[in-house]
């Protein structure tokens, strides 16, 4: 590979020296969004912070293009009205989609029950009495909740409890990866992980100055390595396929069809980062309950607002040799994408056409 061997990343390093006052403004524009109080109760007290919504009346009735769409588009007929789950994903939108809910909590009368942030997400969960106590402890809300938290998939009924409305929000692999990498040295991000856990140590500035080429350059740098066939906790396919043991594996095709086979099953909508928009309209038809008048409040308070979307002001360019040559391993990762995105589409044309033959 012959990348570039000088970029602005100097800038990075430089900026993290007052990165302090920049984290400090960041919060306080954040505290400025969002004046609604919380409170911590319910049955995730200790790990989550639950927003109520306004008061509740009548359920808010799903648009007749959505009731039309028989399955297997449309799978929320066997899930619980009153329980949405959102299994939000690093880097692919999660906080976009936090600051919809929250915008739309009191407009569609439900709570919002978001997670504490970890040091690290325990999404591989293998013990079944582990899954049985998590999946009893979201099935105990009783009002009409929606929850964020970043777990694998469970399969619900096989631990007698009924399904929650499952959504989540996917990106590019090899987007999702390089924005992962310069997530991790982004000022802000730094900052705020170090206020939540004080014991936490800065990177080093040869960290924090190493850029995307740089490390793709060297092969004993595990970072940007992702390599089939190993174990690689996190990669967007181990979200859907669960907890058996060839689920977190890179690249596993058994993981891939496992994917497939519960989004088909469980997942109401997978929304696809890249085709905002149409994610908006299926999620707004299709799961209405919470997602009713989303398309006009995005517009009207989230679209772009560089904080609210928590976009990341760090990332440089990358070069299109060093994307093409992270793209190589991505191959099953790729196919699960253009899976998600073949669905969401199919979905949005039902909308139109609800007897649409989904034949290719």
């Amino acid at each position: 590979m012959n990348f570039r061997s000088q970029r602005v990343s100097d800038l990075v390093a430089a900026i993290c020296i007052p990165a302090s006052c920049l984290m400090y403004l960041h919060l306080m524009l954040l505290g400025l969004h969002d004046q609604t109080p919380t409170t911590h109760a319910g049955p995730e007290e200790t790990l989550s912070v639950v927003e109520r919504g306004a008061s509740f009346a009548a359920p808010v009735a799903a648009p007749s293009s959505s009731l039309a769409v028989p399955p297997p588009l449309n799978v929320t007929g066997g899930a619980r009205e009153d329980l949405l789950l959102m299994t939000p994903i690093l880097k692919c939108g999660a906080t976009t989609m936090r600051n919809l809910l929250k915008a739309l909590k009191n407009r569609n009368k439900f709570d919002l029950v978001i997670s504490q942030p970890k040091r690290a997400e325990l999404v591989h969960i293998p013990q079944r009495n582990l899954q049985h106590d998590l999946v009893g402890n979201v099935s105990s809300f009783t009002r009409p909740t929606a929850l964020m938290q970043s777990f694998a998939y469970i399969n619900f009924t096989s631990h007698q409890h009924q399904k929650p409305i499952h959504i989540s929000l996917v990106r590019s692999p090899v987007e999702r990866a390089i924005s992962w990498f310069y997530h991790a040295r982004a000022p802000f991000q730094l900052v705020e992980r170090h206020n939540r856990f004080p014991d936490t140590k800065f990177p080093t500035r040869k960290f924090l100055k190493k850029d995307l080429e740089t490390c793709l350059k060297d092969r004993r740098d595990k970072e940007c390595r992702y390599v089939p066939g190993r174990e690689f906790l996190g990669h967007t396919i181990e979200f859907f396929c669960g907890h058996d043991a060839f689920c977190p594996i890179f690249g596993d095709r058994e993981g891939l069809h496992r994917a497939k086979q519960v989004v088909e099953k469980d997942f109401a909508v997978v929304g696809i980062l890249e085709d905002w928009n149409k994610t908006m309209a299926v999620l707004e038809h299709y799961v209405p309950r919470y997602f009713k008048g989303a398309t006009d409040i995005f517009h009207e308070k989230l679209q772009g607002d560089k904080i609210m979307l928590n976009e990341n002001f760090y990332k440089p360019k990358v070069d299109p040799m060093a994307r093409e040559f992270l793209n190589r391993n991505f191959t099953v990762e790729n196919e699960f994408y253009d899976f998600l995105r073949q669905r969401l589409d199919q979905q949005y044309r039902a909308l139109f056409a609800p007897t649409l033959s989904l034949e290719p």
